[in-house]
């Protein structure tokens, strides 16, 4: 550690002597042998705001510990990658070519789409998942975790929801019983909030200790390139985050990659905070991993040519070593002219470039990521992106920070590690919300996807209607949309829980007749709980919910339903300043005129029929449905399960029969 003699303290630190411990004054003279004698600057002297400093103290031990090497080896790191940065070094400089890495690309529903679906599916027990959720929603215009956002309106299920529930589902479809491990990585923002959500909501169904949440740290923010360290008052450092690389290193030093390879997983999937459709492909791509024997696999989308998407290509030096891994976009034209390509990155006979697109999702070989993790440490290259104030390449305009990548563990792997990708069309794999509306409609116009709430709520009720309709059923075309500025494509809503249908192995046996399934447009279909549903036969033309217990088996077998549905409406001006956030940030509310709703509470084996048109009484005003069941609202829902209306309860044997319309019967009784 670099310390510097009592002698060489600044006049300020020398006047709080007296109220400092000794482990106090050996992190100061640290500080400013490492020349960040300007932080003690503004300090007044002993006896005045003492409690100040010591909270300093405290913030500058934990940056000091969190750190690999500590703070001496951040500000040592930082000047070098500074440096470069203001000398505007290539990176790619000792590159000689850019080629194409080994991979897959899925075609949903073919014969080999099929095989690989069936391999992961095998691989599932022995495979972890871990989630980087270390960012708020202030992107998106959206002041709670992301993790707390609804994926879609008409359920109001949340990301970390589906989530948990499709790992559960996962589970259920393992030979033998098995718990797979779900590692959630927060940071100071996020932490609290993440426990908070998980707590308040039982885990979502998950075992006690099957979740593991790990906090990151942020580190210490920059004002020059001689990695002088921001303050943010005379008292206060300030932070920044340091990126989800450090998932890496916090799995190791936890010991949990460790212990998972000791257990016999095989695999560690990462993935992201807000893309709802992870997991619609993830299993193919497990499949791809162990067909093609990968220790890393990106999953990937195709990629147009020159869009702001970092691609994945494998990169020879011309030492004659050569690293697959994400190659950033504003990175990848320019090396490529400068080996012989005028146009850059172009598309190939497909229409899309030969770099596939990275989405950040990776599934890891586990024996080779705990070799790399020790060889490590789990840190990853760094890199820093100050943003100058002129030409000269000097001044900040605002603080900047070293940051780290997840993607780049592909670049610690060993040299003889087997690295390739997995492609999935967007709509079955990829459609984050990562942009504000504002930010979308500038997406938009430079020819790129919006990428914001609106859009991938459209895209959750989208993919399962196509799903839906590949496998047979009669499915409602989509209807556009235009939602504060963005353009949506709609079909029927459709929010499915992962139990029942996530493979498509699955839908032989939920959607056995698949030519008996006719769902409109303007309908509405919701399947929640960890219950089984078999739909043999249903037209649906309006809102329909099934909700189930475990232990439930629901067979929907001739129901008709017709009633108003639900209805997607714009939030006009003021509807707009009043409305909550997770309505501002899409544009849009839905009103639920009508509703068709059967709950099973108990186990039991149900079946739901009727050939006549359902028309549900009318609902009491969403004031009072807290206190009594309704059938509908004209209302938005609020992000509570306590609001969502009820029209018929199946408690046991059945459910109630409507009017003579709609009957249910159990093993035991018809009513």
């Amino acid at each position: 550690m670099a310390t510097t003699p009592a002698a060489m303290r600044p006049a300020s630190l020398v006047a709080n002597e007296a109220v400092l411990s000794p482990a106090q004054l050996v992190l100061a003279d640290m500080l400013v042998a490492l020349e960040q004698g300007h932080l003690f600057e503004a300090w007044a002297p002993a006896g005045t705001d003492d409690d100040k400093k010591a909270a300093f103290f405290a913030r500058a031990a934990k940056l000091n510990d969190s750190y690999p090497g500590g703070l001496e080896a951040y500000i040592t790191n930082a000047r070098v990658l500074l440096s470069a940065s203001s000398a505007n070094e290539n990176p790619m400089k000792d590159v000689e070519s850019v080629q194409i890495p080994i991979g897959k690309s899925l075609d949903y529903g073919s014969p080999e789409y099929d095989k690989l679906e069936s391999l992961g599916l095998e691989e599932v027990s022995r495979a972890c998942f871990v989630l980087v959720a270390g960012g708020l929603g202030e992107r998106l215009g959206y002041s709670g975790i992301k993790l707390s956002l609804p994926i879609d309106i008409g359920s109001m299920t949340t990301y970390l929801e589906l989530y948990c529930a499709s790992i559960l589902s996962l589970q259920r479809r393992c030979a033998e019983p098995v718990t797979i491990p779900f590692v959630i990585m927060t940071s100071d923002d996020t932490h609290l909030r993440t426990v908070a959500l998980l707590e308040s909501n039982s885990n979502f169904g998950m075992a006690k200790g099957q979740i593991l949440v790990i906090k990151q740290e942020k580190v210490a923010a920059l004002i020059s390139n001689d990695a002088k360290m921001a303050a943010a008052g005379a008292y206060e450092l300030l932070t920044k985050p340091h990126g989800h690389g450090d998932v890496h290193m916090l799995l190791h030093e936890k010991g949990v990659a460790q212990s998972w390879l000791a257990q016999g997983k095989r695999w560690v999937v990462f993935f992201q905070d807000t893309n709802g459709l992870v997991f619609r492909s993830m299993l193919a791509c497990l499949g791809v991993s162990k067909g093609l024997g990968l220790d890393l696999n990106s999953m990937c989308i195709p990629r147009i040519a020159k869009q702001e998407v970092g691609a994945i290509t494998k990169l020879v030096y011309k030492d004659g070593h050569s690293v697959t891994a994400n190659t950033e976009y504003n990175q990848l034209g320019p090396l490529l002219k400068a080996l012989g390509e005028s146009e850059g990155d172009v598309a190939d006979e497909t229409g899309f470039s030969p770099y596939p697109g990275n989405t950040n999702q990776l599934v890891a070989g586990l024996e080779c990521y705990v070799k790399t993790l020790e060889a490590t440490g789990g840190v990853m290259d760094e890199f820093v992106n100050p943003k100058y104030k002129d030409e000269n390449r000097v001044a900040f305009k605002k603080p900047t920070r070293l940051e780290c990548m997840m993607q780049d563990y592909a670049k610690a792997m060993p040299a003889d590690s087997v690295v390739g990708f997995t492609t999935a069309a967007p709509w079955i794999g990829y459609s984050p919300a990562k942009n504000s509306i504002e930010e979308a409609i500038k997406k938009v116009k430079a020819g790129v996807s919006a990428m914001c709430p609106a859009t991938a709520e459209a895209d959750m009720y989208n993919v399962t209607s196509e799903i839906f309709r590949r496998h047979g059923c009669h499915m409602g075309m989509t209807q556009a949309y235009k939602f504060a500025g963005i353009h949506v494509e709609v079909g029927p809503q459709l929010s499915i829980s992962p139990h029942f249908a996530l493979a498509r192995a699955d839908l032989e046996r939920v959607l056995p007749v698949p030519s008996k399934v006719t769902i409109s447009t303007r309908s509405a279909l919701v399947i929640e709980g960890d219950g089984e549903v078999v739909i043999r036969e249903l037209d649906l033309d309006g809102a329909l919910t099934i909700t189930t217990s475990r232990g439930a088996r629901v067979v929907i077998d001739g129901l008709r339903v017709r009633n108003r549905s639900w209805e997607l409406k714009p939030l006009d001006h003021k509807e707009m300043e009043a409305a909550p956030e997770f309505l501002r940030i899409r544009g849009y509310k839905v009103v639920k005129h009508e509703t068709l709703e059967l709950v099973f509470a108990e186990s039991g084996e149900h079946t739901v029929a009727g050939d006549r048109t359902v028309n549900p009484k009318r609902a009491a005003p969403v004031a009072e449905a807290a206190s009594a069941p309704a059938a509908t609202s004209d209302a938005p829902m609020p992000p509570s399960a306590s609001y969502r209306n009820l029209t018929l309860a199946a408690l046991g044997v059945g459910i109630l029969a409507l009017g003579g319309v709609v009957w249910a019967r159990s093993r035991a009784k018809r009513l």
